[in-house]
């Protein structure tokens, strides 16, 4: 990056010597330094079967909501990952969402304007470094770091992206309730009448995945899949939501001694007791019933997001590139809540209508008490208002971590450092030349 600036200027400053015994020196030094920076830039080569990546990062999901964390939601593709690879106990990601995604893609928490949600001019991504040394480099879903067109995942790296620009949107349909942009690389994507984020993200990102040269898919990849689930609106397809049906009629304290019970048979328990949980058999029958359906909704959320990621890892496995990739899976914490959504006449929030496109649903109160990830080690990470996030890495290169769980305190600042240090090139920051963002995070491998 400074390079060729740097260079520039020496080149001036040699013609403007007077004396040639000084010019003589100074252009044997120039020379020296072009010497140096090709090498530099030499060492920052791919080796021969690179690993890649598949960042999945999922939206609002609680870490005590999945399968191979103790929750009731059915989720065994992800329950698979963690089977194979590492399970994360006390990692922690901010409560603030755009934060936490500026912090994964870039290892520092002074990466974003938080007025904005842009990224600062000085902070790297990940995207942008492992572009730089030949990787492909792809996106999809939601991006939350600023909506312009200079700031879009295209300006930032990725050289293929179909991305959310803000933080909300609907799930289905094309009407939109929330102000939303998406994006195709810079341009404004408009979407169809039977769009849905789960499926559409992640069949966006299996199109990108077959762009290009056949020379360029032979690069490795870094692939971001940024799931909008299960943030609110709750709304999900009908035939997702059924499967569910009647699951949740038994209330809040029902589930959380569930949860707990499976958290302890897993060796996971987190040591919280006591919620202080709405009454289930004060509340009114027609109220059970719009809670009942605020979870039914939510579950189908999270066991489509799983199904849609096993259809990438079944894509990976037949291309037979799943042995060299490495998945990443986290959420960026589970707590977020508006006090309400808008009230428009168009908006049908009757039972039978929650979950449909025209519904504008929270999870309210009673099931949020339910999430434990706000109720965590809040004073043992550098940044305020932590939340605990599942996290899961997995790989066949990775073996001899198989079925472990990781009880060290991670963040989110960690992932950018981790990835950097397998693949070995060293962040930009370390040299005295670049004057980017330091990474404060710290490798885990």
């Amino acid at each position: 990056m400074i390079q060729s600036y740097l260079i520039g200027y020496l080149v001036n400053f040699a013609k403007s010597l007077k004396k040639q015994a000084l010019k003589t020196t100074f252009h044997f030094l120039l020379f020296f330094l072009v010497v140096l920076f090709t090498n530099c830039q030499q060492n920052k080569e791919l080796p021969p079967n690179s690993p890649n990546f598949l960042l999945i990062l999922a939206d609002d999901l609680d870490y005590s909501e999945i399968g191979c964390y103790g929750g009731e939601i059915p989720t065994p593709n992800i329950d698979q990952l963690a089977k194979e690879g590492m399970l994360f106990t006390e990692f922690y990601t901010p409560s603030d969402d755009a934060k936490t995604r500026s912090m994964l893609l870039t290892g520092t928490s002074q990466a974003q304007v938080p007025s904005t949600h842009q990224l600062q001019a000085e902070a790297v991504t990940i995207a942008q470094l492992l572009k730089e040394v030949g990787y492909r480099t792809m996106m999809s879903g939601k991006w939350n770091l600023g909506t312009e067109k200079t700031d879009a995942p295209i300006a930032k790296g990725f050289q293929h992206s179909f991305a959310l620009m803000e933080e909300t949107s609907n799930h289905l349909g094309s009407k939109r309730y929330f102000p939303a942009i998406f994006r195709e690389n810079h341009n404004i994507k408009e979407i169809s009448e039977d769009f849905y984020t789960t499926q559409y993200f992640s069949r966006q990102l299996l199109s990108f995945f077959s762009k290009g040269k056949k020379k360029e898919r032979r690069k490795p990849f870094f692939a971001y899949l940024s799931f909008t689930a299960p943030h609110y609106p709750l709304q999900a397809p009908a035939s997702a939501i059924q499967n569910f049906s009647s699951q949740y009629e038994e209330g809040y304290r029902a589930i959380y001694e569930a949860r707990v019970a499976n958290q302890l048979s897993l060796g996971l328990h987190t040591g919280i007791d006591g919620l202080n949980l709405p009454d289930w058999e004060n509340l009114a029958p027609e109220l059970k019933a719009v809670e009942a359906k605020k979870m039914e909704i939510y579950a189908a959320m999270v066991f489509d997001m799983d199904k849609h990621i096993g259809r990438l890892i079944d894509y990976l496995k037949v291309s037979k590139q799943y042995d060299n990739t490495v998945i990443i899976f986290l959420a960026d914490g589970g707590i977020s809540e508006p006090t309400s959504l808008k009230k428009l006449a168009t908006i049908d929030n009757s039972v039978e209508n929650m979950g449909n496109p025209n519904s504008m649903i929270t999870l309210g109160n009673g099931w949020t008490s339910l999430k434990l990830g706000d109720k965590g080690n809040k004073a043992a990470v550098a940044f305020d208002n932590a939340i605990k996030a599942p996290l899961i890495i997995s790989s066949p290169l990775l073996k001899e971590q198989a079925g472990n769980k990781d009880k060290s305190i991670r963040t989110v600042g960690d992932i950018t450092p981790t990835i950097l240090k397998m693949i070995g090139i060293p962040h930009p920051s370390e040299s005295y030349f670049e004057d980017v963002l330091s990474v404060e995070g710290q490798p885990i491998f």
